[in-house]
């Protein structure tokens, strides 16, 4: 039996194979390399951009910021993730033609009288940006919308028919005919792994994990701080390197649990300047979750750092845009103002949500197990094998997945304030910009 490693001569395999002037997908087959800016311990990222390929699904697409980056200890690490996070972002720019075929056009009372057997997303959670009272963005049971058939989380052999405004970005040439009833959906729940039930797990992994981040955020709920020794934690990741003891005494390095009612670890890590005279950046965020505590931590504390690297580098890559976030930028509709908002003004005050509900979830370890917890969360959870022809030979499975009861990230100044997550747990309490890249 012939045995695939995924190893650093495979991965450099897999990044030619979709390099090139005229196939590749990245813009003018460049990337950039980096290590780190002082006093950031040495670790290595990769960074690019995506060719213009938006083309083909609209002429009038606008270039989309794409936040595509692979980083790790060491340069295989920062490699494999990198080439994911470019199949991953790459498929679901694409999604709408990948998913065409799956796609109708009709009201949810026609869909719930035709498809009996299926499973149709609520119009509770398909109304969680308006009220009734906003009738030109409301979606009552007669009104036409797009739908996407996908495949049931929680009943297997079910199908789901999920609204395509929540599955796909919003482009208006894709949705000339019916009311927008969202901002706009992002890739939350999007991966891409070596095996589709790998590719599954992450995604679903991403969905809760990014729920509980809105609720610690917008929904006031308070983690629980983890009591680790960061300085023995961060020299054991970076091979005892020296910067550690000047990283450490520039930056503060806290992590918390922020689980809640999730069967996973979903840690929080929080990078905050010392002093906040100094000319560095002042609050970085950065959240993941795992079945293992340890794993999470190391992730969340390694995503955090990417993202202070970029923090640390914005002011001289984009001048301009790091100029124009000023104390005044409240309203923020894309995933760079806000990073580099807190970045330049520090962590605010959250407020605690007084009714925040205690959760003592086991957690488990693998995604059968999982799959068993999750209809104390969602009956409409759902997903779709997206993995275009590109990476289909590459192990590169992309997977889509859906669960319309949790909180996806969105735009930083407009959450769902009509979600009945929120509205269930005591509503939006921490009406601020969420920092999350």
């Amino acid at each position: 039996m012939i045995s695939i490693q995924n190893n650093l001569a495979y991965n450099h395999l897999r990044w030619k194979l979709l390099s090139g002037n005229v196939t590749g997908i990245w813009e003018n087959n460049n990337f950039f390399v980096g290590s780190s800016s002082y006093p950031i311990m040495k670790y290595h990222y990769i960074t690019a951009n995506f060719i213009n390929f938006e083309k083909h699904i609209s002429g009038n697409m606008p270039k989309i910021s794409y936040h595509l980056s692979g980083y790790g200890v060491n340069f295989n690490e920062a490699l494999v993730s990198f080439i994911g996070e470019s199949a991953e972002r790459y498929t679901y720019s694409l999604l709408s033609t990948i998913i065409k075929e799956k796609i109708i056009f009709k009201s949810y009372k026609q869909l719930r009288e035709e498809y009996k057997s299926d499973l149709v997303c609520e119009l509770d959670y398909i109304n969680s940006y308006y009220s009734s009272e906003e009738p030109e963005n409301y979606i009552t049971e007669t009104d036409y919308i797009q739908w996407v058939e996908m495949n049931s989380l929680v009943y297997p052999g079910k199908k789901v028919w999920m609204p395509l405004q929540l599955v796909i970005m919003y482009m208006e040439e894709i949705f000339p005919d019916e009311k927008r009833y969202t901002t706009s959906a992002v890739s939350t729940g999007t991966a891409c792994h070596e095996t589709f039930d790998k590719s599954m797990e992450n995604a679903l992994i991403e969905y809760l994990q990014i729920d509980s981040f809105n609720l610690w955020w917008y929904g006031g709920f308070k983690g629980k701080e983890i009591e680790i020794n960061i300085f023995q934690n961060v020299s054991y990741w970076f091979k005892k390197q020296v910067a550690v003891k000047n990283f450490l005494s520039k930056f503060n390095v806290r992590f918390s649990d922020i689980s809640f009612d999730k069967a996973i670890y979903v840690v929080l890590c929080e990078i905050e300047v010392k002093d906040n005279k100094n000319n560095l950046p002042k609050y970085t965020v950065g959240v993941q979750g795992g079945y293992s505590l340890e794993k999470s931590i190391y992730r969340a504390f390694m995503e955090c750092l990417t993202v202070l690297e970029y923090n640390m580098n914005v002011s001289w890559t984009d001048k301009e845009k790091f100029l124009s976030v000023t104390k005044q930028t409240l309203i923020i509709d894309n995933l760079d103002d806000n990073v580099i908002y807190y970045s330049k003004f520090g962590k605010p005050v959250l407020k605690n949500n007084l009714n925040q509900f205690e959760a003592n979830t086991l957690k488990v370890d693998n995604l059968k197990l999982l799959l068993n917890e999750l209809p104390k969360l969602s009956k409409y959870g759902a997903f779709l094998d997206i993995t275009p022809p590109e990476f289909r030979n590459m192990n590169c499975d992309i997977s889509r997945v859906i669960i319309p009861e949790l909180l996806s990230i969105h735009l930083p100044s407009y959450p769902p304030y009509h979600h009945a997550r929120y509205e269930e747990l005591g509503g939006v309490v921490n009406n601020l910009p969420h920092p999350i890249a």
